[in-house]
């Protein structure tokens, strides 16, 4: 495997043949996306970060895979630089944080003691993804700490970085985009005979 830092925001990792049989071992069709070739992105992409110091579980990003002609793979990471915004804006004062529940009544009893500090989240999604529930938080910046360790009491640390988001967004299924934490609670709590 060898990396190659092709510009301040973009990568070129490349894998003979030899080294992309050990990390996949069925063939990959065209168009699809398998857990596998998922967790292989993951794993470039992680090294990719650690060699060049490139953010790039920080900012989105671009990934290119280029089959080349020895049977090897070429793949191109480009970080996506947003513009920072200015001082006043909103977006500069938020923070997302997230927490993975393996079962609804550890997410419900989360969901009823985020209820009561309602007022520092701005909004609030819920994932079904593999065998979890995957809650996250939009919060003004300086409310985070506090609401990320009662997460954390309840549920595991999930991170949030792009392809985090981006494999929630694929194959997880958005149960509620928004207010999550007030329908959660909303539900009517299921009987334990």
């Amino acid at each position: 495997m060898t990396v190659h830092r092709l510009s301040a925001q973009s990568v070129k990792v490349q894998l003979s043949a030899d080294e992309l049989k050990l990390f996949l071992t069925e063939p990959v069709l065209t168009g699809t996306a398998s857990p596998r070739m998922m967790r292989l992105i993951a794993l470039l992409l992680a090294k990719a970060e650690a060699s060049t110091g490139i953010p790039f579980s920080a900012l989105p990003v671009t990934v290119e895979l280029l089959a080349l002609p020895q049977g090897g793979l070429a793949v191109y990471f480009t970080a996506q630089r947003t513009p920072v915004p200015a001082r006043g804006s909103a977006k500069a004062k938020t923070t997302r944080i997230a927490a993975q529940f393996g079962d609804r009544s550890a997410l419900r009893s989360c969901c009823m003691q985020l209820h009561r500090r309602k007022k520092a989240i701005l909004n609030s999604s819920l994932y079904r993804f593999d065998a979890a529930w995957i809650l996250t938080l939009k919060l003004p910046r300086g409310t985070s700490a506090g609401l990320h360790r009662l997460l954390l009491e309840y549920g595991a640390p999930f991170r949030l970085s792009a392809i985090n988001r981006a494999r929630l967004s694929e194959y997880g299924t958005c149960v509620y985009e928004k207010d999550a934490v007030s329908a959660v609670c909303r539900e009517p709590q299921p009987r334990s005979d």
